[in-house]
């Protein structure tokens, strides 16, 4: 079995009000688990939506994708790429992640309503490269 990485988005089901408990609770949780099974990538969450990148051995992403897409704080979720990785982007991440932000809202709501391949392939990519970024900041939280 190889590595793969992964590249979903979803709309947040979590309450305005909670999001700041619920986010770091999360941010925790899926850290320590993350880890143990072998998982690393990175987290954006706009306040509306989710955008994530996870990369590890297929098993472990796919089993990581069943429980994200069970999960009552996702809905709509869609798997926006997915290929094999030859080498780790977030090596020593088991999920970066530098808060909220709504700097890339629009381009989430984007994938999510159905864009065209041309569109979609350049929102992943240009997605996928942003989170990347955000994960070497040094403010970022392992």
């Amino acid at each position: 079995m190889g590595l793969e990485s992964l590249l979903y988005i979803s709309e947040s089901k979590i309450a305005a009000n909670d999001a700041e408990r619920d986010i770091n609770d999360l941010i925790e949780r899926a850290q320590a688990f993350n880890a143990s099974i072998g998982i690393t990538g990175s987290l954006l969450f706009t306040g509306m939506h989710f955008a994530q990148v996870i990369e590890g051995e297929e098993v472990a992403v796919a089993g990581l994708m069943a429980a994200i897409s069970r999960d009552r704080r996702h809905a709509r979720v869609k798997i926006v790429t997915r290929g094999a990785l030859m080498a780790r982007r977030f090596p020593g991440w088991s999920m970066a992640y530098n808060g909220p932000s709504q700097f890339v809202s629009h381009h989430v709501t984007r994938l999510l309503n159905e864009p065209s391949p041309s569109e979609s392939a350049r929102a992943a990519h240009w997605l996928s490269e942003l989170l990347e970024q955000f994960s070497g900041y040094k403010g970022c939280a392992a």
